[in-house]
């Protein structure tokens, strides 16, 4: 395992994406680092050119979005029962 992979808080992100790791609470910060890491290993890997990165790019904020508001509706279900 490597550093990055052990500590992802090591491996250095620009100002904007420091500023959204910073507002997360410590579980969250871990799960959203890792993200980070996979899309930046696939970066690497398979490169940033063409259509097809723009589709991956396009499918992650796809399925994000789908799931915040997917757990958004619940919420506000929830906050209506009670």
């Amino acid at each position: 395992m490597t550093n990055a992979e052990e500590c992802p808080s090591q491996r250095p992100y620009p100002p904007s994406t420091r500023e959204r790791i910073d507002r997360l609470r410590n579980s969250e910060r871990l799960i959203f680092e890792q993200v980070l890491n996979a899309m930046q290993d696939a970066e690497e890997m398979w490169g940033s050119v063409g259509q097809g990165y723009l589709d991956l790019m396009q499918a992650i904020i796809d399925e994000a979005s789908c799931r915040q508001q997917t757990y958004a509706e619940r919420l506000a279900e929830e906050a209506d029962e009670a």
